[in-house]
């Protein structure tokens, strides 16, 4: 699967590595386990750097919306998603998308991404 989750429940924390071509229907079974988990309430740092997720405007936007719906969706917690600096897609969208539900930063490096999750207020 190009898609790694690691749930580090003593920090409280989700590490999420996508690589390669990466369809919809994963980034839905991603989300299903992470609701399945109870994590969302949990920090995000969501690396895209080396990947291309398939997604359109309108395919992220309604995943925004169905998330929104969802029991205990307002408690979902940060994302700090790492990205490529020549490249536009998903990460962008997703976090124009739900900006106003929770902090969403885009960072081009690991260490800063995590930095900035440790700094936020808990």
């Amino acid at each position: 699967m190009p898609i790694h989750l690691e749930i580090s429940r003593l920090n409280r924390l989700l590490v999420i590595v996508a690589r390669g071509q990466i369809t919809s229907d994963e980034v839905r079974d991603l989300v299903r386990q992470m609701v399945d988990n109870d994590v969302r309430h949990f920090g995000k740092i969501i690396d895209v750097s080396n990947s291309n997720i398939e997604m359109s405007r309108e395919q992220v936007e309604a995943m925004a919306v169905m998330l929104r719906a969802e029991k205990g969706a307002a408690t979902r917690g940060p994302i700090a998603f790492v990205i490529h600096p020549e490249r536009q897609g998903f990460a962008d969208l997703f976090a124009d998308a739900t900006k106003a539900d929770r902090p969403v930063r885009l960072f081009r490096s690991l260490h800063d991404a995590r930095r900035w999750l440790l700094e936020l207020p808990r």
